[in-house]
This record gives C-alpha cells, structure tokens and sequence, in this order.
C-alpha cells in the first residue's frame, strides 16, 4: 500500500507515492558509498543521475540505492557499486562486524554515516553512507546512470562550495559530512 508525500526536487515541491505499512507511510533506507580509489583517498566515485523524467536528472550524486531486506550492510553496499557504475569495492572503512546474540538471528554492528534529508514536515529520505574503497573503471548505465568517474577530492570540494546546485541535494549533505565542514547557511551556525 502507498501514500504520498511532499518531496523537495531541489527547486519545488512535489507529490510522489511513499510506501506504507499499517497505513502509515514508512521510510525505505538507502544505502550510499564515498568510494575512494586507494587509502590515500584523493579521488572519489561520482556519477549523475540519467532516470527520464527525473527533476535532478544530471546533477552528481554518490552510488547507492534502496537497502534489499536480507542482505548485510557491506554486502548491500558493493552490489549497489557494482549495479551502478560497475566498480568492485575492496573494502568497507566502516567497522562491519556480525554479531549473534540469538540462535538463527544475526545481528550486524556497522559504524556509517546517516543522513535524513526532507524533514520538517516533508517525507524523509534515510541514506545511510558508508566509506568504502573501489577499483575498476566506472562504466554508465543508460537510464541510470551517466558519467561515473573517478573525481579528484579537491574539485569536489570546490564545485561542493561554489555550485552545490550541481549535485543532488542528498548528495550535499552527505559529502559536507564526510568532508567535514557544514553548510555555512544552515541554522545554529555563526560566522
């Protein structure tokens, strides 16, 4: 069963059909990668979105997607990767770690980064963010993905601060907590 919701594009509010369980509307996680290409961590994975008819249809966003019930963090992780841009992650910086603590039932602890973006009064998006490292050359996914290549961090941080309108708003959030620094415009900051 579905609802809708108001959903920011970036540029207007829209509608858009939001699932539901017991006739409340639920939030789906996502799962996000900040892929590097070596510890060094001085190139990133990004691609653009290539979905028709999306509003943020080119803007860059990070590799991810909605969370498959059943699959482990890190698991979830490398097949979103690897779907979207055809990169194989090597590993997951993220501390993933099984646990069981009843009998049939695993439990795992996973130290990422969350980001809500769409709250006060609209649907929330859940991006649970993961820093991972990748190899292999980012391929497309015409009607998915355009563009995936490997971005030096420096031209990201500076298209972050002097066009964040060029990614996807999500993607901002995610990439100004991973890169530290928050936007300057946001409330409770003082300069």
């Amino acid at each position: 069963m579905t609802s809708t919701r108001a959903v920011w594009t970036g540029t207007s509010w829209i509608e858009l059909p939001v699932p539901s369980s017991g006739g409340e509307a639920v939030v789906v996680p996502n799962v996000n990668a900040v892929v590097y290409d070596s510890p060094a961590r001085r190139r990133i994975l990004l691609q653009r979105r290539d979905k028709p008819d999306e509003v943020v249809r080119g803007r860059l966003e990070l590799p991810g997607g909605r969370w498959r019930a059943g699959q482990p963090p890190d698991v979830e992780v490398a097949r979103e990767v690897a779907e979207e841009t055809g990169v194989t992650i090597t590993a997951v910086a993220a501390a993933v770690e099984r646990l069981e603590h009843q009998p049939h039932v695993a439990t795992v602890l996973a130290r990422p980064l969350a980001v809500i973006a769409g709250i006060e009064g609209a649907y929330p998006s859940l991006h649970v963010l993961f820093e991972c490292y990748g190899e292999g050359e980012p391929r497309p996914v015409p009607g998915e993905v355009a563009d995936p290549r490997w971005w030096e961090v420096a031209d990201v941080r500076r298209l972050l601060d002097t066009e964040p309108e060029a990614f996807v708003w999500h993607t901002v959030a995610m990439l100004r907590a991973v890169f530290g620094h928050a936007d300057p415009g946001a409330p409770g900051r003082t300069s």
